[in-house]
Formats: structure tokens, C-alpha cells, sequence
């Protein structure tokens, strides 16, 4: 088949400077000396077919270089960045003619091939990045939400916490369970496999107050959600700031509201409730060490029961240094509003 081409080839690939190419010269030089394609490509480690078409494309061009390349990618002008910019803020791109509830890269590599400009997923990403933007997870804000009340909150939080002599928390609850939620994490295979063994799962609520300042966290796990548990996780943060005034800033739940809540509140005077505005978890700091809670340690992980889970709950909230819960804790929401 080749045997005619054995010099040529040979001598092309002695010469040959460019390491693809002189793969694919020595690969039909062992076919034109009588080696099958099957052990070929076994040699040098790419399937039959594609030694076949090193074979059909020599005898049609006598010639195994690359083919030439489009060369350096094309880059985003200013005016593609400020489409850009306009289309991220105004975060809709349905209203375009896709289907997609936000805006990626690749739904804005799609955007711009509609008008005919090519540009790669990298190209944007980095043109983002350069404009500042960040790809994060969204904040669901509510239509509910009272304008006027929040930016009043921030104003009245912000006068008090100058003058304020109190332990400022914040409080939330949350649902965690004992099995396996999946999240992100490096990988060097396909995927990222996380062995789990699904017994049946245990659900547990997690009464949790962060402060913002000082970076200390109080937390309960307990079987259910009620008035009872709510009141014995008051106790636990009684006991912490015994002769101290606290300020526990939450939502207006009607466990936070109950006769036995209200029993608790009237036999220690230190302890005060402010509520949030409704509709404002976004103003709970509280709220993102849930995220990072959740990204850390319950996300890719089985847990054996419900105690076990508790335990290294609070070994991570112990373990994490007052720093780090302050910057996620953060209090820029708040601020931010005025």
C-alpha cells in the first residue's frame, strides 16, 4: 500500500521538526516496511480509523502537516464589553430569545453569534472578570419586600450598633440531614464520586446565632423545630452571656413569638429580640454561614445518624477561626442600604 513511499517517508521524518506530524510520518513508515495498521496503532497509541485517514490523506496530498489554524481567537471591543456589561445587569435572557434564566458564558457566546461574532467561552470569561464581575450563586430577593422598611432597619441598626453595649447576634434555623447532599470539589476523573451508603436518612434542625463583630458562633441540633427546643436553645445562649445584655436579631417566625419563648424573655431581662424586615434573609448574616456550612461540611459527605452529624456541626463551628466567620458573616447588606 505504502511500500513505493518507504524512502520518502523515512527521510521526511528524520527531517521533520514539528512532533505531531512526525508521529504520523514514522506511523506510515512502519505500514510501507509491512506492519499492519492494527499493531500500528497500538505502537503509537491512537485507534485504527485514525490511521487510516493519516493513510488516505497521504496518498491524496503526499503531505501529514497541520492544517493551518485560524490563528489567535478574536477579543471582545469595547462596545461588544458594554453590550455585555448591560446584558448581566439587565439579567434577562429570555426576553433574547434563549432559554436560560440567567446569563453564562456560553449563553452569551450564543448572544453574539446571533449577530455573527465568534468568540470563546475563555474570551468572555476573562473580559467578565476584567469588568469586575463575579459568577456567584444567586440571592433570591423577594417581591414582598418592603423598600422603605428595610433602608428604615439599616438606619435604626446602624445609629444603635455605635452606641450599643450589648452581645449583638444573629439567628436563624436550618434543616440539615444526614445524607449525602452533592456539591463541587476537584476532580482528576470524569466526575467527582462521593461513596455514600444511603441507610435511611435522619433530618435534624439547627438553631444557630453568629456575631458579626466578634466572630463567635452559638449553636443546638435537635430533633424538631418547636417552641420547646427554640426555648432550650435560648438557655444555651443565656448561659454564654449570663450578666451580659444580648441582642438576638432574627426573623419573625411563629416559634420565635410563642407563649413559652415569651416565658423565657420575661424571666431574663438581659435578652432582647429585634426583628428583621419580612422577606430580607439577604440582611440576616446568619444566613450566608448557612452557605458556607453547607459548602464546607455537609455537601459530598454521609452522615452514620443524626448524633454524629450534630457532633461535627459543632467541631466545625469550633474549629473555624473568628475571623474566617466574620468575613462570611458579613453585614454589607445591611450597609449598604443606607
Amino acid at each position: 500500500m505504502l511500500e513505493s513511499d518507504e524512502q520518502l517517508l523515512r527521510t521526511l521524518a528524520r527531517e521533520c521538526k514539528d512532533a505531531k506530524e512526525k508521529v504520523r510520518l514514522l506511523a506510515l513508515h512502519a505500514i510501507s516496511i509491512g506492519d499492519s495498521v492494527s499493531h500500528t496503532s497500538d505502537i503509537f497509541c491512537v485507534d485504527e480509523e485514525t490511521v487510516r485517514k493519516w493513510i488516505h490523506r497521504w496518498q491524496e496530498e503526499k503531505s501529514l502537516k497541520d492544517a493551518p489554524r485560524d490563528g489567535r481567537p478574536p477579543s471582545l471591543n469595547d462596545e461588544d464589553k458594554k453590550e455585555i456589561k448591560k446584558l448581566v445587569e439587565e439579567n434577562n435572557p429570555k426576553k433574547y430569545g434563549l432559554n436560560a434564566s440567567a446569563w453564562d458564558c456560553s449563553e452569551l457566546r450564543k448572544y453574539f453569534a446571533r449577530k455573527n461574532k465568534t468568540f470563546s467561552l475563555e474570551v468572555i470569561r476573562k473580559a467578565l472578570k476584567e469588568m469586575g464581575a463575579r459568577y456567584v450563586k444567586a440571592m433570591i430577593q423577594f417581591a414582598e419586600a418592603d423598600e422603605k422598611k428595610r433602608a428604615a432597619f439599616a438606619r435604626t441598626f446602624i445609629k444603635q450598633e455605635k452606641s450599643a453595649n450589648a452581645v449583638v447576634l444573629f439567628e436563624d434555623e436550618m434543616s440539615i440531614e444526614t445524607r449525602a447532599r452533592k456539591g463541587y470539589g476537584w476532580t482528576f476523573k470524569e466526575r467527582l464520586v462521593v461513596k455514600a451508603p444511603q441507610s435511611s436518612s435522619e433530618r435534624l434542625n439547627l438553631f444557630g446565632a453568629t456575631s458579626p463583630y466578634t466572630g463567635e458562633t452559638i449553636e443546638m441540633a435537635s430533633s424538631n423545630a418547636k417552641s420547646d427546643a427554640y426555648t432550650k436553645y435560648l438557655w444555651k445562649i443565656a448561659r454564654a452571656h449570663p450578666r451580659k445584655r444580648v441582642w438576638i436579631y432574627q426573623d419573625n417566625t411563629r416559634v420565635h413569638k410563642s407563649k413559652k419563648v415569651q416565658c423565657f424573655l420575661e424571666k431574663h431581662a438581659n435578652i432582647q429580640f429585634r426583628y428583621l424586615p419580612a422577606y430580607s434573609p439577604e440582611l440576616n448574616p446568619r444566613e450566608y454561614w448557612h452557605g458556607f456550612l453547607r459548602k464546607k461540611l455537609l455537601n459530598n459527605t454521609n452522615y452514620k445518624n443524626g448524633l454524629s452529624l450534630a457532633k461535627a456541626v459543632h467541631t466545625f463551628a469550633r474549629n473555624t477561626p473568628k475571623s474566617v466567620v466574620k468575613s462570611v458573616c458579613t453585614l454589607n447588606p445591611i450597609y449598604n442600604l443606607v
